[in-house]
């Protein structure tokens, strides 16, 4: 029998209340320099771990970023290659959403700070 792949597995902010579908957030660092707020790794409903992310806030914004390699460009700039990207948009959005959430979570039931 041929798998079919036309099934999409619920996304990974469908929390259940089971909590099956949890991102859960752990190695939680704050260190405030700029826009940067902490560092923290996270482990996604599919088992990926994620480590050295870092959330990001401006005024009302916030933002999840992943770790890159600095380099210097020709006129000697700071320049960050990426190691992860999403396909579009939505994709991304959709991440930052369900990951800002997580992390909403976590600081509420652990306590910890921004």
């Amino acid at each position: 029998m041929t798998p079919d792949f036309t099934m999409r597995p619920k996304p990974a902010g469908s929390a259940e209340a089971d909590g099956q579908r949890v991102i859960r957030i752990a190695n939680w660092r704050p260190y405030r320099k700029n826009t940067l707020q902490a560092f923290f790794s996270a482990t996604m409903p599919s088992g990926l771990v994620f480590h050295e992310l870092m959330l990001h806030e401006n005024n009302t914004s916030r933002w999840v970023s992943f770790p890159a390699r600095e380099w210097k460009n020709a006129a000697g700039e700071k320049q960050y290659a990426r190691f992860i990207d999403f396909r579009d948009r939505e994709s991304s959005n959709r991440f930052k959403e369900t990951m800002l959430a997580a992390i909403d979570e976590f600081l509420r039931t652990e306590g910890g700070e921004v």
